[in-house]
C-alpha cells in the first residue's frame, strides 16, 4: 500500500499497487485487506510498533508469523528483471569511479568531493544515490565507516571513496582508492596487496561455493602479507533492494552461493593515522565463475 503521491513510483516495481488518499482510508483498506485471514506473515525488524498494533486492531485472533528469514532467502536469488536493474546500477557506477580522477582535484575538501559524486551518480541516469557517499582523505580513509568532512586533499595523500547507485529501487555499491603525487611506497603496497586478495576472491566465487571460503582466501592473503589486524570487516555482503542485502561473504557466514546471488566482494587494508585502502566490486554468482558488473579500472589511479 501506498499514498498517491508515491503511485507511479511504486508501480515501477511491478508489484501489485493498493493506494490510499488519507490515514482513515489507509486503515479502511488495510482493515479489508486483512478480514478473514487466519495468518498474517510480518518482518517485525522492519516494521514499526504503531503498525503492529494497527494489525492486530484489525486482525484480531490472528496469528502473527515471523517471516523474516523466508523472505531473506527469497531475496538473495535475483531474477532477471533484478539483475538488468543491478547493472544497470552498476554501470553508473562505473562511470563515475572513471571519471572521479576528472572532477576531484587538490584542495578539494571531502564534502565537496562527496557532492561532485552525487551529482555524477544522478548525471549518468541513476534515481538517486544508493547510500550516504563516502569520502575520505589522508588518515581519515582508515576509517571504514567514515562520513565526509572538511578535510582539505592534499599531495601525497590517499583518498578513498564508496558509493553506489539506485536504479529503479536496486542498487550498486563499489569502492576505489585513489592517490595523489608523490605516491607513498607503504600504501602502494598495501594497494597491490588488497588488489590481490580481492582478484583471488573473485577468482573462487562460482554456485556451490562456501561465502566463508572466499573471505578465508582474501583474508589469507592479508594475513600473509602482515596485514591480517588491519583487515577490520568482512569481505562482502548481498545487494539488491538494499545497500545490504541478505548473504554474507565472511568468516563466519553460513552461506553457500547460489546462480543468480549478488555480492559485493570489497577487502581492504586500514592503517590508524596513515590511510586505509578498499576496492570493491559487484558480481552476480554464476555457475563456474563470477561476472562481474562494475567496470571501472582497479589499477592505481591519480587525482
Amino acid at each position: 500500500m501506498t499514498s498517491l503521491l508515491e503511485e507511479r513510483i511504486a508501480k515501477k516495481t511491478g508489484a501489485r499497487v493498493i493506494t490510499y488518499e488519507s490515514q482513515e482510508q489507509f486503515k479502511s483498506k488495510l482493515g479489508s485487506l486483512l478480514k478473514g485471514k487466519e495468518i498474517i506473515g510480518i518482518c517485525p525488524d522492519r516494521m514499526t510498533l504503531s503498525m503492529l498494533k494497527l494489525i492486530r486492531k484489525h486482525a484480531k485472533g490472528v496469528r502473527l508469523r515471523d517471516v523474516s528469514r523466508q523472505l531473506k532467502k527469497c531475496r538473495m536469488i535475483k531474477d532477471e528483471i533484478e539483475i538488468s536493474r543491478i547493472r544497470k546500477a552498476a554501470v553508473i557506477a562505473s562511470k563515475v569511479a572513471e571519471a572521479i580522477p576528472e572532477v576531484v582535484e587538490i584542495g578539494m575538501t571531502e564534502r565537496q568531493a562527496a557532492a561532485e559524486v552525487d551529482f555524477l551518480v544522478r548525471s549518468y541516469g541513476a534515481d538517486d544515490v544508493a547510500f550516504n557517499t563516502i569520502v575520505a582523505f589522508g588518515p581519515a580513509s582508515s576509517l571504514p565507516h567514515y562520513q565526509p568532512g572538511d578535510r582539505k586533499l592534499r599531495k601525497g595523500s590517499t583518498a578513498l571513496f564508496d558509493f553506489g547507485a539506485k536504479y529503479m529501487n536496486y542498487r550498486s555499491d563499489i569502492t576505489r582508492t585513489y592517490f595523489t603525487r608523490p605516491l607513498d611506497p607503504k600504501m602502494e603496497t598495501i594497494y597491490n596487496i588488497v588488489l590481490r586478495a580481492q582478484s583471488e576472491a573473485i577468482r573462487r566465487v562460482r554456485a556451490g561455493t562456501r561465502a566463508k571460503t572466499i573471505d578465508f582466501a582474501a583474508r589469507k592473503i592479508i594475513e600473509d602479507a602482515g596485514f591480517g589486524k588491519h583487515f577490520i570487516h568482512s569481505t562482502g555482503h548481498g545487494l539488491g533492494i538494499s545497500t545490504h542485502d541478505p548473504g554474507q561473504i565472511s568468516k563466519r557466514s553460513k552461506d553457500v552461493l547460489r546462480e543468480n546471488m549478488v555480492f559485493t566482494i570489497e577487502p581492504g587494508i586500514y592503517l590508524p593515522g596513515k590511510g586505509g585502502v578498499r576496492i570493491e566490486d559487484d558480481v552476480i554468482v554464476r555457475k563456474d565463475s563470477a561476472w562481474v558488473i562494475t567496470k571501472a579500472s582497479r589499477e592505481i589511479s591519480f587525482i
